[in-house]
């Protein structure tokens, strides 16, 4: 609850910095809406309908209030509420961003842990050559390979498109392979850095050594003691990666001509929709702090001395 005002406030800053910014993209709204040969009457008009002609404050304030009742706006070139293009794209990229987290979660953790135990190991080598490999390709990249791999050669998989998971839930998985890979990894790679950094730190502590000499398998020292500690620095970069992949898969929809949000935003910046771009904008920034602010949540259940810690210092 005390986090809650700042969340507010940053949302509230969140909405004014994208306003200004949109007003500053080249373009007049009414010329885009009507085309070239419109008579500078008719734009007037328009420009008088859209409330385009008002001072930007009181075009600010009647967006908020808009905001506010979940009005986002009308999308300039589909004619269509922004709300709207962006519940119907949603599902799309949320279930690439989930899946690509849960595959970089999977592989990541036991791949750190392992790193860490047998550390100097082969296997520790290999996963650091994993971790510096996910930092240097990038995702369009792996997702071309693999269009050429198992698309082309061996025709195991579509090579793009989505097919929705009301149709068909199977054929939506095989449309979501690859993308879901081409993000993935990376993704897998800075992680396993991590936990294999943070595991190596609270390997060496006191209260494992402890734990040891208390006769504890090395399972239990490694899972309960060790384990539990070093995620919490792994939680933070999970919200932040998730944010990435909701805002930041523009390329790989784009790749594999998957209709989510990323590839709405890049036909909204190449078409100049600046309402379609506001509520995108404001919706995937709004959904980077909720998900950081859950994030400030978890670290509690994590380690629960570190609200105890926070009460004592108030």
């Amino acid at each position: 609850m005390r986090r809650l005002p700042s969340l507010v406030l940053t949302l509230f800053l969140i909405s004014v910095v994208t306003f200004v910014v949109v007003q500053m993209v080249p373009g007049d709204a009414a010329q885009l809406i009507l085309g070239t040969e419109a008579s500078a009457e008719a734009l007037a008009d328009l420009r008088a309908q859209l409330g385009l002609n008002r001072p930007l404050p009181l075009q600010y304030l009647s967006w908020l209030s808009g905001v506010l009742r979940g009005n986002l706006g009308v999308s300039l070139r589909h004619g269509r509420p922004v709300a709207r293009l962006i519940a119907e794209r949603l599902p799309v990229t949320l279930s690439l961003a989930m899946l690509s987290l849960a595959l970089a979660v999977l592989l990541a953790v036991p791949l750190g842990v392992l790193a860490a135990v047998r550390q100097h190991s082969a296997l520790d080598y290999g996963v650091l050559v994993f971790a510096q490999a996910g930092l240097a390709l990038p995702s369009f990249w792996i997702g071309i390979l693999l269009i050429l791999l198992f698309a082309l050669s061996l025709r195991w998989l579509p090579s793009g498109g989505y097919v929705p998971w009301g149709e068909n839930p199977l054929g939506t998985l095989r449309t979501l392979v690859m993308p879901v890979l081409a993000l993935g990894l990376p993704v897998a790679g800075v992680l396993a850095r991590l936990v294999r950094a943070s595991m190596l730190e609270e390997l060496a502590r006191d209260h494992i050594r402890t734990a040891r000499a208390k006769g504890l398998t090395e399972a239990q020292v490694i899972v309960r003691h060790a384990l539990r500690n070093a995620l919490i620095p792994t939680v933070t970069l999970l919200g932040l990666q998730l944010g990435f992949l909701l805002g930041g898969s523009i390329v790989v929809e784009q790749v594999f001509a998957l209709p989510g949000l990323g590839r709405l935003v890049l036909f909204a910046v190449v078409n100049r929709d600046l309402p379609l771009i506001q509520g995108l904008v404001l919706f995937i920034a709004a959904l980077v702090v909720i998900i950081n602010f859950l994030v400030d949540l978890a670290y509690t259940w994590l380690d629960p001395r570190i609200s105890l810690e926070n009460n004592r210092g108030r």
